[in-house]
């Protein structure tokens, strides 16, 4: 079953697009502009996840740089809103909170609590690492965008059939 094709994809891909040439702090992003790192990012995402909210985050995480880089991520929220799921504006949304959880900069328990209890925080932690692993300085996936849809519904066929896309166990 197709689920993701060009005409679904052509926004996602138009504001993907818009992300080349967008630069980067070189000290958080060697790898070089916006679009590197998110086809870098969805490059390692795609390996050990089928869920599909969590392939979209990794792939359209900073897509709001190309507007404002300060404000990236409301940016990105307001672009992707009529095209993504709630899990994976959330996703989203707190993609850079997390990173004040993990190095333990967030104070407030109440704040804490809310972000660690709620039923997504698993994959956050996902995007987070998936993001912090798509910064390789000499590495720059091919941008295929029919290879991009066909991992897309590859994942998607998988995650509703059940499967993993590895084995924790030998």
């Amino acid at each position: 079953m197709i689920y993701f094709n060009e005409e679904y994809m052509k926004p996602i891909f138009e504001l993907l697009d818009k992300c080349k040439g967008v630069k980067q702090k070189e000290e958080y992003h060697p790898e070089g502009d916006v679009l590197i790192h998110s086809l870098q990012v969805f490059h390692y995402a795609c390996r050990e996840t089928y869920d599909i909210d969590l392939l979209l985050a990794a792939l359209l995480h900073d897509v709001g740089k190309a507007i404002n880089t300060s404000e990236h991520t409301h940016e990105s929220l307001n672009l992707l809103d009529p095209y993504v799921s709630l899990k994976t504006m959330w996703l989203i949304k707190n993609h850079m909170r997390v990173w004040t959880y993990l190095k333990g900069e967030m104070i407030g328990l109440k704040k804490c609590r809310e972000l660690i209890e709620h039923p997504w925080f698993p994959e956050l932690v996902q995007l987070a690492r998936f993001d912090n692993m798509g910064r390789l300085k000499n590495y720059e996936p091919k941008y295929d965008k029919q290879e991009i849809i066909d991992k897309l519904n590859i994942a998607s066929q998988n995650h509703w059939q059940g499967k993993e896309p590895y084995s924790l166990r030998k």
